[in-house]
C-alpha cells in the first residue's frame, strides 16, 4: 500500500483519511530537550525551593516586628517581639538559631506597700522586704509554683528603683514577702519606706508562639550589630534564659535596653549542614529595625566586603 503525503505534511491514506504526525527526528529532538529540562530542573530546584523558602521566613519576621510596632502605636504601651533560642543539644548552631519568637508587652510600673532592706551575708546581694500589709508580689500565686511565675506580678528579671535615687538593681529571686536584688545597694534602709518603684521587664502577649518555617533561622551569631541577651545568669533556675526582646515604644522606635546601634541586624538563612560557617546559603536576607524611627526594612546581604553596606 503506497501513502501520498498530502500538501500540508500529513500522511494521506489510498481512501482519502488524513491524520497529522511527526518524523523520527522530531521525536528524538523532543526528547532529548525534555531529557535537558529535567535535568536543569533537578540541578537548580532545591537551590530555588530553598531560595523561596528564606524570602518567606524574611517576610514572615518583617511582618512580626511590623505588628508588634503597630500595637505599640495602637495600644500606646511597649510591645514587641521576643527571640527565643534553640535549645537543641544535639544541634552546633544552637546558641546562634533562633526558629521561634512570641509577641511580647512591658506592663506599667508596679508600686505600693511599705518596704524595708537588710543585709545577706553574701556582699554582693540585699533583701529587700515588703511589710505585714503590704502588697501581693506574686498576684495570689501562693505557695509558690515555678510553672505559675509568668503569672506573678513582680517576676526576676524586673528592676527596682529606691528613693528617687535613680539607682536601679535588677531582682534575680522573688518570694511571698522579698525579692533578692543584684548588686548591692550602695547604702542601707533603716526606716521602711513607700518611696520605691518596679521596673517590670516585658511579659509574653498570650501563648502563642510564632515559628519560622522549616529549615530556616535568624542567624544571631552573624549579627554585626547584636540585640541585647537577656542579662540575667543563664544558670539561674529561676530565671531561665535564652532570648532576646525588641521592644517598641508608644511613638514606634526601638526602646529595648542595652541597644547602644542605630540598626538591630536579623539574619534569616538556612543552615548549610555540610558547611555550617556558610551564612551565604541560598537567599539570605537581613531584617534591619531602625532603632530610632523603628521602621523595618528587608535587605540581601552584601556577598563581599560589609554584608551591612546595601542597609546602611
Amino acid at each position: 500500500m503506497i501513502e501520498i503525503m498530502s500538501p500540508r505534511g500529513s500522511l494521506r491514506s489510498p481512501l482519502g483519511l488524513s491524520r497529522d504526525a511527526f518524523t523520527l527526528i522530531e521525536l528524538l529532538v523532543v526528547i532529548s530537550i525534555m531529557a535537558v529540562l529535567a535535568t536543569l530542573t533537578i540541578a537548580f530546584f532545591p537551590n530555588a525551593a530553598s531560595a523561596q523558602r528564606e524570602a518567606r521566613a524574611a517576610m514572615q519576621v518583617q511582618g512580626w516586628l511590623n505588628i508588634a510596632k503597630q500595637r505599640a502605636l495602637r495600644d500606646q504601651v511597649p510591645f514587641g517581639i521576643r527571640l527565643i533560642q534553640n535549645t537543641d543539644p544535639f544541634d552546633p548552631l544552637a546558641p546562634t538559631m533562633v526558629i521561634e519568637c512570641q509577641y511580647i508587652q512591658q506592663p506599667d510600673d508596679f508600686t505600693g506597700g511599705v518596704v524595708a532592706s537588710v543585709p545577706l551575708l553574701s556582699p554582693i546581694e540585699f533583701l529587700f522586704f515588703v511589710l505585714p500589709g503590704g502588697v501581693d508580689l506574686l498576684n495570689g500565686h501562693v505557695p509558690i509554683n515555678l510553672v505559675e511565675q509568668k503569672y506573678w506580678a513582680v517576676q526576676p528579671g524586673d528592676s527596682i528603683e529606691l528613693l528617687g535615687t535613680g539607682l536601679v538593681r535588677q531582682i534575680v529571686a522573688v518570694d511571698a514577702a522579698a525579692v533578692k536584688v543584684s548588686p548591692p545597694l550602695p547604702y542601707a534602709i533603716t526606716i521602711p519606706t513607700t518611696s520605691y518603684r518596679i521596673i517590670r521587664a516585658p511579659r509574653p502577649a498570650g501563648e502563642e508562639k510564632l515559628s519560622l518555617p522549616d529549615n530556616t533561622f535568624i542567624d544571631i551569631g552573624t549579627n554585626a550589630n547584636p540585640t541585647y541577651p537577656n542579662p540575667l545568669p543563664p544558670t539561674d533556675p529561676l530565671i531561665g534564659s535564652g532570648y532576646y526582646d525588641i521592644v517598641f515604644g508608644p511613638s514606634g522606635q526601638v526602646i529595648s535596653r542595652n541597644v547602644a546601634t542605630a540598626n538591630i541586624h536579623l539574619w534569616v538563612r538556612s543552615p548549610n549542614q555540610d558547611f555550617p560557617a556558610d551564612v551565604f546559603r541560598g537567599d539570605p536576607t537581613i531584617v534591619s529595625v531602625f532603632v530610632r524611627s523603628g521602621f523595618v526594612g528587608a535587605y540581601p546581604p552584601a556577598r563581599t566586603g560589609d554584608p551591612y553596606a546595601l542597609v546602611k
